[in-house]
């Protein structure tokens, strides 16, 4: 519960400046937060299974109950089968909850996040300044009341016609304030002017037309501010609100289309080669004589023959151009199979990190012997740090096609695998192999050893 939420509130600091100024009500937040909560559950479940198993074998081994399970005969390993198979379980539910609750959580929390950074920010007027934000207006006041409604030296400019600033509204005092249902803007001023410049029809001539007014009450929709609704089947085709079954059929389309490409390719190149083919094919069938395509070339005039030279230079460069133009089709249809690849198999790795860090954890515990808050924490965040390193970095040189995806990505689990069995093997046979006192008297008995040596060599 404590990583979730720490994952949590690491997201919501990356983006909140996209919530700041917007006026989302609390229903929207909640929303956001409970999508939010959803979709860190994969990350934050492996680094929450490996604290609790160190903090709990921890504990039984400073009450010194592992101590009792050994001299019974059981091992760490065998202690520890019930709970094996508990994760496991939860290691598969997992799964499941990252391939089919996971994406539909991602899809509308991308819509919302998306309806969120477009939303316009609320109409937040400050004195003595210029306020753009209402289309085809812009808003000044000289000061306001602390009643926050009463404004002083209002100022209104209206640009809708296109020709600046045409019709300008200037009013001692007034009231601005925002309706009910947020849809509306009302200025209510008071002992005020309006001013328009009108073009006189058929003459190079502006009119200027200047009214009066004790009381005027303007009112600007606010519909433009209001929440955007995006259609949810604008984002499902992200790969990462997909299921597993969907991206296999995805990565099987771009197959079958790279394919077409290489073949289309192919058949671009042998077609420009029909010469070269045909003189093949007269030998294949032992034609007495072949086509000398020199004979009619040197009875051409030089004119012909520069003309000819030109036409077949063109024709080179055009297949040139269209060759590098589809092999960078190409690649890019390589990098998105490669990232499809990529989250096919992170559906499977991070649940599988459940299995490999309890067995680490489980082993820790059984080491450190120490419970609470602090070895098992640090050596948690240790563990889960290094194999995010690992994941990071092998993903990183999987996408970039380095490495074969299921090495990149799998490579992580392989090397917690074997830190896992080598630490369940020093849990099992008593090591000290994280006992301060044992590195103690070690580095003593080396120091010790080194200084004989000197004293024989003297």
């Amino acid at each position: 519960m404590v990583t979730w939420f720490i994952f949590i509130m690491q997201f919501m600091w990356v983006w909140i400046d996209e919530f700041i100024g917007k006026g989302l009500d609390a229903m929207t937040i909640l929303q956001f937060m409970g999508l939010l909560s959803l979709t860190l559950v994969p990350i934050a479940l492996p680094l929450g299974i490996l604290f609790a198993s160190i903090m709990t074998f921890g504990n039984l081994g400073e009450s010194s109950e592992l101590v009792a399970v050994k001299s019974s005969g059981i091992s760490i390993a065998r202690f520890a089968r019930p709970l094996f198979y508990f994760i496991s379980i939860l290691t598969v539910a997992s799964f499941f909850f990252n391939n089919h609750v996971i994406p539909k959580a991602q899809l509308k929390a991308k819509r919302l996040l998306y309806d969120i950074s477009n939303k316009k920010p609320v109409v937040a007027i400050k004195a003595g300044r210029f306020y753009r934000d209402i289309p085809n207006h812009t808003i000044y006041i000289s000061s306001k009341e602390s009643d926050g409604q009463t404004v002083n030296d209002i100022k209104i400019y209206d640009h809708r016609s296109g020709r600046g600033n045409d019709k300008i509204t200037v009013a001692e005092t007034g009231k601005m304030y925002v309706t009910d249902d947020k849809r509306y803007l009302v200025f209510e001023l008071q002992n005020g002017w309006r001013y328009e410049n009108k073009q006189v029809k058929d003459k190079n001539e502006l009119e200027q037309i200047r009214v009066g007014f004790g009381y005027w009450k303007k009112i600007f929709d606010l519909s433009d501010f209001k929440m955007p609704q995006t259609d949810e089947s604008y984002f499902k085709n992200l790969k990462d609100v997909m299921t597993a079954g969907q991206i296999a059929n995805l990565i099987d389309t771009q197959k079958r289309q790279i394919a077409r490409q290489l073949y289309a390719n192919k058949e671009l190149l042998m077609v420009q080669l029909s010469a070269v083919r045909r003189d093949t094919m007269i030998q294949k069938i032992n034609l007495p004589t072949a086509i000398d395509t020199s004979y009619f070339y040197n009875r051409l005039s030089d004119s012909v023959k520069r003309l000819t030279m030109q036409a077949a230079e063109i024709s080179v460069r055009s297949v040139k151009s269209m060759l590098e133009v589809n092999k960078q089709n190409v690649n890019l249809q390589y990098m998105s199979l490669t990232d499809n690849y990529i989250e096919l198999h992170k559906r499977y790795t991070i649940p599988f990190a459940c299995i490999l860090l309890f067995v680490i954890g489980t082993a820790l515990g059984s080491i450190i012997r120490k419970g609470g808050m602090g070895a098992p924490f640090i050596a948690a965040v240790s563990f889960f740090v290094l194999y995010h390193f690992m994941y990071t970095i092998g993903e990183k040189i999987a996408r970039e096609m380095v490495v074969p995806v299921f090495v990149g990505m799998w490579s992580p689990s392989l090397v917690l695998a074997l830190i896992g069995s080598f630490l369940m093997y020093k849990a099992n046979t008593d090591s000290p192999l994280l006992n301060q006192e044992w590195y103690f008297r070690s580095w003593q008995k080396l120091r010790e050893v080194i200084r004989k040596t000197k004293t024989g060599k003297q």
